[in-house]
């Protein structure tokens, strides 16, 4: 304890010379000179008019903190609901293509009925025609 205090002996002397200093911008007396505080009267006005300012100030920044707190739980708001919608969208995207998946099936399996019968009609007026052809040959 004893060699801290020691130590800071070494600061007397210029805590000596801050004391008014300080005494002055906190209280506004002097205790080194003995003055009565009234007859040492600061002007503060440039320091009260500062501090008024600083008040204006922080509540101009406190309103502005608080509407973009507003706005950005609007903001979060309108965001997690454009999140529902792409998660609707898509959705909705993958029904539609396997919508489109069993349609060009469909088309497929249709188009090959198609050619199957109309390859079976083709061959049958081939046999027709054959067939018509050969009868006058049969008939003599």
């Amino acid at each position: 304890m004893w060699r801290v205090l020691l130590q800071l002996r070494v600061l007397l002397p210029y805590l000596a010379r801050m004391l008014p200093v300080l005494e002055r911008s906190v209280l506004g007396t002097n205790v080194l000179s003995g003055a009565a505080p009234a007859q040492q009267r600061l002007d503060t006005t440039r320091l009260d008019e500062g501090l008024a300012g600083l008040e204006d100030a922080h509540k101009d920044l406190t309103v502005q903190l608080r509407n973009q707190s507003l706005e950005l739980k609007n903001q979060s708001a309108e965001l997690k609901f454009l999140q529902e919608q792409v998660g609707w969208l898509g959705k909705s995207l993958d029904k539609h293509a396997q919508r489109q998946e069993e349609i060009a099936e469909s088309i497929a399996s249709l188009r090959r009925l198609a050619l199957t019968w109309a390859l079976v009609g083709v061959m049958l007026l081939a046999t027709l025609i054959a067939v018509d052809f050969l009868k006058p040959t049969f008939l003599k």
